[in-house]
């Protein structure tokens, strides 16, 4: 795929987003102009963004698509519930059409039958469209090749000579726009009878910056459009561009332009000799020739010479901020980069301590600083928020409750929380997958709701938060909750517990994330099956995350989420234990103490001690490891904090801060419970990096 198709995947993916999200918008909170103009100009930029790749089945639907939202926006036509749902079948359906055109696919039948279906309906509810009077399928070659499916009101009945004149901004190559492609697309209106680039503010090759825009274009164009339809080629991108267009034979326009022109007399010339207007053009109504008239005397134009200089270098002092879209993959390599020179920097810092070399210590320093500060700027890169990722839900838990007949009210909370992006990414489905659940199982029908004293309508709320070096997720519902009794049954039934075993609530909530267990009576298309719930909870531990279920019958259920904010480097604490070297993420640390004899003494041969009269669970990691003796003259305790847990590391050396670079330690640790990876030290030594819930997990079903 090339560089312009990805971005226009990437544009039309955005669009598409836009239009899903005001049309939920719209079902949940009532129509508005707001989001009726969002949904038109998504569909209108994919409609002209699509034309410049010649997508012709794209911009066909999109025109008919756009025609029907013009009526909308217009107030022409209601938005109804019927037709929210059709547009949300539409761009379900430009969809399709996009993934089929990039791929340069044939369009299948069903898609071409959902088309014909989705045509005949939009055309249904155009005013002044008549549904037999043209072929609703615009698969043909007819269509594939004309100019514009069906003209709008205002389009003029005989060509018109158009002038129009474009100066692309500084910043233009920015858009990530092809200029040319621009141009070309006004074939489709027309045919460009002249045209001429405009190089006339190009700088000397030491004042050029390859990244700005210099040339204009002066084009004319022979058409049946308007000057509306025309200056709509260039919508999306109409802030970086400047754009005049009018009729040829307006004399005034022409004039009037000319008058905004910094060099009159130069464009005046520069549009003679390349024969887009004669002399006759610009000679005003008292005969006086219009090359004087609009460019002010040379003396005037000197009294103007400095204002317009210091126009010049004022706007070159603003500096717009724009964005720029960069391969994820190409984010991927820096950080690897990034994290083999924290590595290669270690081994300096650790050469320095054994040569005793100071100045040596302190550029190692000043570049482990710097690193730190090269890091936190290219680990924010790869933070989104989550937000954008949480919208798209609003239109699953919509489609589900409608097939089950359910009414649901979804509220996301915390949207502006950031995560990585590769957390992101593979936490969606988990949360989808939960979502759906919490729909299917969890929230009671109308007249079960009604009989239980509840609001007819229930509630899920997404919610995201950081808290502690993570980021909390949350889903609850005010549904039936858990049947505990059925979940127990089932499990022992299926032969995934022992009837004799005692299990705490907690413990057989948990039981729903085992492989093939379901509680549901009747399998539908949304769960049912036990497929997925194992899943999901593999797929949030891969991501070094936990999950835990709370739950009160007749109440509601609550699903939490907690992930580590990246996945590449994290601030660590360097211990030991025994022989081995261990790292703790610093964010979980909450202080360090020494196990003073007075505290072993209170211990009495028990893993707990009192912290400041609270008591503090003790996780021994010699022993929980069958680490060898400890060599050293004293013993430390790590105070962490997860959640609502804390606990006590028990532990030999501490060495402080060490910036932290995960590395995977391969399928031989994958069943090493509380070990989720490993990094190089400086001395070239590994230390083990501890997966902190799941060592709590273990103490606390100790302790239980």
């Amino acid at each position: 795929m090339t560089e312009e198709l990805k971005l226009f995947l990437e544009d039309s993916d955005e669009q598409l987003n836009f239009m899903e999200s005001a049309l939920i918008n719209m079902q949940d909170q009532g129509v508005n102009e707001e989001d009726i103009g969002a949904l038109f100009r998504a569909m209108h930029t994919i409609k002209g963004t699509a034309g410049m790749f010649n997508f012709d089945d794209v911009v066909s639907f999109a025109h008919i698509a756009e025609n029907l939202l013009s009526e909308v926006r217009a107030q022409k036509v209601e938005l109804t519930p019927e037709l929210i749902s059709l547009f949300l079948l539409c761009k379900d359906h430009t969809e399709s059409l996009i993934s089929a055109s990039i791929d340069q696919k044939p369009i299948d039948d069903e898609i071409r039958e959902t088309n014909d279906r989705l045509v005949a309906q939009l055309l249904k509810f155009t005013p002044g469209s008549h549904e037999n009077s043209m072929d609703s399928s615009l698969f043909t070659e007819t269509s594939a090749s004309s100019k514009e499916v069906s003209p709008s009101s205002d389009d003029v009945s005989e060509e018109t000579l158009w002038h129009i004149s474009l100066g692309l901004k500084a910043d233009f190559f920015s858009t990530g726009m092809d200029v040319l492609n621009l141009i070309a697309f006004l074939n489709r209106l027309g045919k460009i009878t002249q045209k001429a680039i405009v190089t006339d503010h190009i700088p000397t090759l030491e004042q050029y910056n390859p990244i700005e825009a210099y040339i204009g274009f002066e084009l004319q164009l022979s058409s049946k459009s308007s000057a509306a339809e025309i200056e709509e080629v260039f919508e999306f991108v109409l802030d970086d561009i400047d754009l005049v267009v009018f009729e040829t034979n307006d004399k005034q326009k022409l004039l009037n332009w000319i008058d905004t022109v910094e060099e009159k007399q130069s464009k005046v010339k520069f549009l003679i000799s390349n024969g887009f207007f004669t002399k006759a053009n610009f000679v005003t109504e008292e005969e006086t020739p219009a090359v004087q008239s609009p460019v002010k005397s040379i003396e005037t134009r000197d009294e103007n010479k400095v204002t317009q200089e210091e126009a010049k270098s004022a706007k070159k002092e603003q500096h717009k901020s724009f964005s720029l879209r960069v391969e994820s993959s190409k984010i991927d390599q820096l950080i690897n980069q990034m994290s083999e020179m924290v590595i290669a920097n270690a081994k300096i810092a650790q050469r320095a301590d054994i040569l005793d070399d100071a100045e040596l210590s302190e550029s190692s320093a000043i570049m482990s600083d710097m690193l730190e500060s090269v890091r936190s700027s290219v680990m924010n890169i790869r933070m989104v928020q989550v937000g954008d990722s949480f919208t798209k839900f609003r239109r699953i838990v919509n489609d589900a409750a409608k097939k089950l007949g359910k009414e649901i009210e979804f509220i996301i909370n915390g949207g502006e929380t950031e995560l990585d992006k590769t957390v992101v990414e593979k936490i969606s489905d988990p949360l989808m997958h939960m979502l759906r659940n919490s729909i299917d199982h969890g929230i009671e029908t109308p007249q079960e709701r009604i009989a239980a004293g509840k609001p007819e309508k229930g509630t899920v709320t997404l919610s995201a938060y950081p808290d502690a070096g993570t980021i909390v997720i949350k889903i609850v519902d005010d549904g039936k909750g858990l049947d505990k009794d059925k979940i127990l049954e089932k499990a022992i039934t299926q032969g995934i517990v022992n009837k004799n075993q005692t299990l705490t609530n907690k413990e057989i909530f948990t039981l729903i994330f085992a492989a093939g267990l379901s509680t549901a009576d009747q399998v539908s298309d949304i769960s049912g099956r036990g497929v997925g719930m194992d899943v999901v909870k593999r797929n949030i531990e891969e991501l070094r995350g936990t999950v835990e279920i709370d739950s009160k019958e007749g109440e509601g259920s609550t699903f939490t989420i907690r992930l580590p904010l990246t996945l590449a480097i994290i601030d660590g604490f360097l211990i030991q234990s025994g022989d081995t070297k261990y790292i703790i993420p610093l964010e979980m640390i909450q202080e360090c103490i020494e196990l003073s004899p007075a505290y072993k003494e209170h211990m009495k041969g028990n893993h707990f001690i009192n912290l400041r009269d609270s008591i503090l669970p003790l996780l021994d990691i010699r022993t929980h490891f069958n680490e060898g003796e400890s060599r050293s003259g004293r013993e430390n305790v790590v105070v962490l904090r997860y959640g609502e847990y804390k606990m006590g590391l028990q532990v030999d050396e501490l060495y402080g801060e060490f910036q932290t670079v995960i590395k995977p330690l391969g399928d031989v640790f994958v069943n090493v419970a509380g070990i989720s990876g490993g990094t190089i030290l400086g001395s070239g030594e590994i230390a083990l990096i501890f997966d902190i819930p799941k060592l709590i997990e273990q103490k606390m079903r100790q302790i239980n």
